[in-house]
């Protein structure tokens, strides 16, 4: 059997589709119709996410992983090559990236998108937003000092997962020019990754291929 990925677009599944085509990892995909509420359906809740969120990663043995960023540290497991070497201070700065994708970033993209789950008083709401922006300037800035001034990549000239992941996150911003400006390695990276043929692929699957 092979991985199947539950995708939808502009989901974080575009992050592990590019690296199970990148890692040449056999999969499969499957996309679920948020607009019919598809990912809401007792059989979706019931199999797939408990929650009804999207993406979703059924391993080869039928088990069904949640968590883009788990995802994202499995599939490089699977590939060696989209990651640092195991026991190295460049693999614990992976494990940082991603995690701090996951655990800093996404969490603050949820106050700006998803702010009525968080703030129940809809008159602040718009305060919750502006300040939620304000925050993901500096959580973008501690990945912007951590670039270097010339090399595309987190490690260098070569990808890791944690690139990959980092510039779907990028994509996500509200504001693209104001990322740009105030993050131009940010902004290199994310371009870089989005040269890649196997990102390519998953962006016109996902419907956001620019040409």
């Amino acid at each position: 059997m092979s991985h199947i990925l539950y995708w939808s677009p502009k989901a974080g599944s575009l992050a592990p589709l590019c690296l199970l085509i990148e890692g040449g990892i056999p999969h499969e995909t499957v996309r679920v119709n948020t607009a019919a509420r598809e990912h809401k359906s007792t059989a979706y809740l019931r199999d797939v996410h408990p929650l009804g969120t999207i993406p979703a990663l059924r391993l080869p043995d039928g088990t069904v992983m949640l968590e883009s960023g788990a995802m994202v540290l499995h599939l490089a497991e699977l590939a060696p090559s989209l990651a640092p070497a195991a026991g190295t201070t460049e693999r614990a700065l992976f494990l940082q990236w991603v995690t701090y994708g996951a655990g800093t970033l996404y969490p603050t993209y949820l106050r700006i998108y998803h702010t009525d789950d968080v703030v129940p008083l809809e008159a602040a709401r718009d305060g919750a937003r502006a300040a939620a922006l304000e925050a993901l300037d500096r959580r973008w800035q501690v990945v912007e000092d951590a670039l270097g001034p010339e090399r595309p990549y987190l490690f260098g000239d070569d990808v890791s997962a944690a690139d990959v992941y980092l510039a779907m996150l990028a994509l996500w911003h509200p504001e693209a020019e104001r990322l740009t400006a105030a993050c131009p390695k940010v902004a290199r990276m994310k371009d870089a990754v989005w040269r890649m043929p196997s990102m390519r692929q998953a962006l016109a699957l996902h419907g956001l291929d620019r040409g």
